[in-house]
């Protein structure tokens, strides 16, 4: 099955989950703000035919699976994996899930029921997260961002993501407010680098993570920055997209079972 136009932008909008437990990583992608959908309606969800999702088990290595929604059964939410399943039938218990219901994403967890006829059905969901998605999405980084402080400190930061509108880095210190600019330098790998200046749009402690904070930042560019940032963006989209087409990013491992 060939990736679709709503398959890319899906897994461009998600961070890597990089071994986080599934409830830090689903408050992380919705770090900037959530509406609350309680016992929703089939309907309210857009799980129509064709829509994309990412299904997540708990185990800390599952970099999830993508599948296409197939609408309601009795209703259960079916999902079909874009790569069919191989050797033993999978499992997932309780799953998270995401969905791609165009302009919105929405998150939740879901019980699994079974797999039958290359799908998964899934009971409807009691809880769901929705947002609208960015135009720009942000694009998960592995690279370093030295910020530079009006008080006269230097850090060099772990970068966790980033877009032409602003970024987001690790960091363990613990004196970031919202507001505060500085001045911010980055490097990506084989596309360049950019400094601007930045403010600070949240701080969001972290548990179970190997540090202690993760800071938003919105970047002030000028029309010479945007042009440049941009096209960094591009240049780490495409290789986005070239990984998310690897054939090994959709290869089957099987869920392990619990008793």
């Amino acid at each position: 099955m060939s990736l679709t136009e709503s398959d890319t932008e899906l897994a461009l909008i998600l961070p890597h989950r990089s071994g986080l437990p599934l409830v830090e990583y689903l408050a992380l992608v919705f770090l900037s703000g959530a509406d609350e959908l309680l016992l929703p309606e089939s309907e309210a969800l857009g799980a129509v035919e064709g829509r994309s999702a990412i299904v997540y088990g708990p185990e800390e290595d599952d970099d999830g699976i993508l599948c296409h929604a197939q609408g309601w059964d009795m209703g259960d939410l079916v999902l079909e994996p874009t790569t069919p399943a191989i050797g033993e039938i999978p499992s997932y218990n309780r799953a998270l899930i995401f969905l791609f219901a165009k302009p919105n994403l929405l998150g939740f967890f879901a019980d699994w029921k079974y797999f039958q006829k290359g799908a998964h059905h899934f009971r409807r969901p009691n809880r769901v997260l929705t947002r609208r998605a960015r135009q720009k999405q942000r694009l998960r980084m592995d690279g370093n961002i030295i910020v530079r402080r009006r008080n006269g400190s230097t850090l060099l930061s772990k970068l966790y993501d980033f877009s032409p509108s602003g970024a987001s880095f690790y960091t363990d210190a613990a004196d970031f407010r919202s507001g505060e600019m500085l001045l911010a330098e980055f490097e990506i790998s084989g596309c360049g680098s950019c400094e601007t200046t930045a403010t600070i749009a949240r701080v969001e402690a972290l548990s179970n993570s190997n540090y202690g904070y993760l800071v938003g930042i919105c970047f002030q560019l000028t029309k010479a920055q945007l042009r440049k940032a941009e096209q960094l963006y591009l240049c780490e989209k495409a290789e986005a997209i070239r990984q998310l087409s690897a054939p090994e990013r959709h290869r089957w491992v099987p869920p392990k079972r619990y008793s």
